[in-house]
């Protein structure tokens, strides 16, 4: 899977993703040099609801499960990430533990990128790693209306429901 993966391949794909869109060739070549590159398998769990969160992640190939404790279910599943999507932003945000649990639904390719080296950019004003942080709020803000309006069709449904016409 890695085999033909060079730092051109990596940072043309990395220009396509929104987030990092906005980055040129010579930011995004500094926020290439603190990530990993790691391969799951199809089961394994990146992280789960609650760890502390150290890391964000852009898959490159496979699709990921996004999965939720639930009141009246074990857990349920929330979202399916694929190509070009990015998770767990929030923890280099905040200090709060992970919202969700990732799991690995196929063969998947991560770039994972640290929060502690992504901080020690920001210590050193790097302009990239500032127009991250703008993306990651643009990707938080897209989520957030997205539910806002899931939300709002879930009250109408139970509206409807309890004043039928």
């Amino acid at each position: 899977m890695r085999t033909n993966l060079t730092l051109e391949k990596i940072i043309t794909f990395l220009l396509e993703v929104e987030m990092f869109a906005s980055l040129d060739i010579t930011e995004l070549s500094e926020i290439v040099s603190i990530m990993d590159i790691q391969n799951y398998a199809v089961g394994e769990v990146v992280f789960s609801e609650g760890d502390i969160g150290d890391a964000w992640y852009t898959i490159f190939s496979g699709t990921v499960v996004v999965e939720r404790t639930n009141p009246f279910y074990d857990v349920g599943a929330v979202a399916e990430l694929d190509v070009a999507c990015s998770f767990g932003e929030m923890a280099i945000l905040d200090d709060a533990p992970r919202s969700a649990t990732i799991t690995i639904a196929e063969p998947t390719l991560l770039f994972r990128f640290s929060r502690t080296k992504f901080e020690r950019l920001l210590d050193n004003k790097s302009l990239g790693a500032y127009k991250l942080v703008y993306g990651m709020a643009c990707t938080l803000a897209q989520r957030q209306r997205r539910l806002n309006n899931r939300i709002s069709e879930l009250t109408q449904e139970i509206d409807f429901l309890d004043n039928p016409i």
